[in-house]
């Protein structure tokens, strides 16, 4: 199983403050022989509804520029991979609130998400709450 994002158990506690349940962690989605992961599944009864989320921290990386490319890609993939196998649940993009008012907002970034129809979800790190979903 990958490594956690630092931002996971941040990710976990805003979704549970929101009203959302965990159902499970580091979802595997398996493709002939290969084996991805995706971070989060989680749902909520009262409206049956249920989605995975792909945490991204934004941190590191060799630029910004990069770890964009990397996360859509990513992204991408795991679309391309529920998609195929007819697994008919929305995915989304978890990003701390600083990536959606740095990179996030500038227009390559903006372009290249709308472009790919990223699904976000903005939370604050720090108070653990969600602040915005864009689908």
């Amino acid at each position: 199983m990958p490594a956690k994002d630092r931002h996971h158990d941040a990710v976990i506690r805003a979704l549970q403050k929101a009203g959302w349940s965990r159902i499970t962690e580091q979802v595997a989605i398996v493709l002939e022989q290969r084996r991805l992961w995706i971070d989060i599944k989680a749902g909520k009864a009262e409206q049956s509804l249920t989605i995975l989320i792909e945490v991204k921290g934004f941190e590191g990386g060799a630029s910004p520029v990069e770890y964009l490319a990397s996360a859509v890609g990513k992204y991408i993939v795991y679309r391309a991979a529920l998609e195929y196998l007819r697994i008919d649940l929305p995915l989304y993009m978890a990003v701390p609130e600083a990536a959606y008012r740095g990179i996030l907002s500038e227009t390559i970034a903006q372009q290249t998400l709308r472009h790919n129809r990223v699904r976000l979800i903005v939370f604050d790190p720090e108070r653990e709450e969600l602040i915005v979903w864009i689908d």
